[in-house]
């Protein structure tokens, strides 16, 4: 298990205060230290590291209740407030399972797995791609985060949590989770510094007026040489080579109206959703983010994504900083139907 992902998720679990309290004892017991008082978020830091002390030491289970069934083993008085579902689907050596639910009254939390039962289609923890949708006969606010991996396994473990919009309780309804699209082997490039003299750059040559279809920053839509959702960038150029990010092309560099532009350009993105972004740093660790970043698309034999950025000249001059950047970079990428309906019944 992945601790930083599973902490947060363990410490997010509502249930009643009485089984917190008995989840403390077990815990207490379990170390042979004094009873800690009756709080969750030190009980959760306490179970989440002997989840992952036991994840290291146990064989694996394959696929079937990977958080459930530690969680039995650390204490009943967890476990018994998450009530075993066990419905699945499984298609190209994809098996999809919705594990275990707990309700209390307008919110449900559930567990699901995914896992590439060949080994054949995955690199590692996999992505949903934002593809999952979740259909309930009610209206309601959704969030889904991949929670834990299992290596020997190759099962990724997810966290949906439900609440119902108009606070009426859950218990009874049924859903639907289904997922179009998984991304797995994702690398990131994590500060990477990219080879640019900042001390030579030179006035863009020709740009164009696009709509832009997103984007962000103080100046996005606010920039006063901009208007409406309509942006001044670079005309795209061939890709550099030096630059060092694979699955992501430089396509321009320059400076306009004394403002640094910076274009990146990403193909097929609806399937990889490479994405990244740059900052300046000084020698000192200063860093200067960009006034903001205008997204837009060109569509002509291939579909292109494209990104540019634009950096205000920080004070002393642009060459007196380096060019960074992070960068997600998607590996292999499945498409598929999976989708499980099942109830949402009340713990007994």
């Amino acid at each position: 298990m992945e601790f930083e992902r599973l902490k947060p998720a363990v410490e997010s679990l509502r249930m009643p205060e009485d089984a917190k309290r008995r989840m403390a004892a077990a815990l207490a017991a379990e170390a042979d230290a004094p009873r800690p008082r009756a709080t969750w978020r030190k009980p959760a830091l306490a179970l989440a590291v002997l989840v992952l002390s036991l994840g290291l030491a146990m064989p694996v289970f394959a696929s079937v209740e990977p958080i459930y069934r530690l969680m039995y083993l650390v204490s009943p008085a967890v476990a018994q407030f998450f009530r075993p579902v066990q419905e699945s689907c499984e298609g190209q050596g994809i098996r999809m399972e919705v594990v275990s639910v707990f309700i209390q009254d307008d919110t449900a939390q559930i567990y699901l797995t995914v896992q590439d039962t060949t080994g054949e289609h995955t690199d590692g923890p996999v992505d949903l791609n934002d593809s999952y949708a979740i259909r309930t006969p009610f209206d309601c606010a959704a969030a889904c985060s991949r929670v834990g991996y299992d290596e020997a396994s190759r099962t990724s473990t997810f966290l949906v949590t439900l609440s119902e919009m108009k606070g009426n309780a859950l218990a009874g309804n049924k859903i639907t989770f289904s997922v179009g699209q998984l991304v797995s082997g994702r690398h990131v490039y994590e500060g990477i510094a990219i080879p640019l003299d900042l001390s030579r750059l030179e006035e863009a040559e020709e740009t164009q007026t696009v709509r832009s279809n997103g984007g962000g920053g103080p100046g996005y839509q606010r920039d006063p040489g901009s208007t409406g959702a309509f942006f001044e960038v670079l005309v795209p150029g061939a890709a550099d080579p030096d630059f060092p990010v694979e699955g992501v092309d430089l396509t321009g560099v320059a400076l306009v109206d004394g403002q640094l532009h910076l274009q990146t350009a990403v193909r097929d993105h609806a399937n990889n959703d490479n994405h990244g972004y740059f900052y300046l740093m000084d020698e000192s660790g200063q860093r200067v983010d960009s006034y903001y970043s205008a997204s837009f698309i060109t569509q002509t034999d291939e579909r292109i994504d494209y990104t540019e950025e634009v950096f205000r000249e920080p004070a002393g001059g642009f060459s007196r900083y380096e060019l960074y950047g992070d960068f997600w970079i998607a590996g292999r990428h499945v498409e598929g139907d999976w989708q499980v309906t099942f109830p949402l019944e009340p713990t007994e």
